[in-house]
């Protein structure tokens, strides 16, 4: 039985659908599971890119920050927070300022705390972005079922 060209148009309108959904999900976050009794650790971070690294005073200046628990394979899975809120490509921000805490599994642990402030910069094949501020500092915490813990980070200057 052959499509019609509307047909083939719809079958394929909806397989190309399903592929942006499916690299929609694949693009999610991914959180470590916590446990029943979960650990909380407050971030307040203060993240700033100095006026004399930008090309010029209105740059806009993108940041990208987490926390995330270190693992021996794969990617090192994020911490969940407990508000929901954006840590990739925060735009034309500058200082970053955060305070949020974040679920963890208690017991000891390593975790990793990164912030990274960028410019989009346009150089011909060298153009996307340059990273101008960062921090990427390990902490290895012994965390009590339900305890809490304080890291209190400033990164950058001026």
């Amino acid at each position: 039985m052959a499509l019609t060209s509307n047909k083939r148009r719809g079958v394929l309108a909806l397989l190309l659908a399903g592929l942006i959904a499916l690299g929609a999900m694949a693009c999610g976050e991914f959180y470590v599971d916590p446990g029943p009794n979960p650990a909380r650790i407050r971030v307040k971070l203060w993240a700033k890119v100095p006026a004399k690294l930008k090309n010029y005073p209105s740059e806009w200046i993108y940041w990208d920050w987490s926390l995330r628990l270190v693992v021996p394979k794969g990617a090192y899975p994020m911490l969940p927070p407990t508000v929901k809120q954006d840590f990739y490509t925060i735009p034309n921000t500058n200082p970053l300022v955060r305070d949020v805490t974040f679920l963890a599994p208690p017991g000891k642990r390593k975790y990793l705390l990164e912030a990274y402030g960028y410019a989009i910069r346009q150089r011909g094949e060298n153009s996307g972005p340059k990273i101008l501020t960062s921090l990427q500092q390990t902490l290895e915490l012994d965390l009590p079922p339900g305890g809490s813990y304080l890291i209190e980070r400033k990164v950058g200057g001026e």
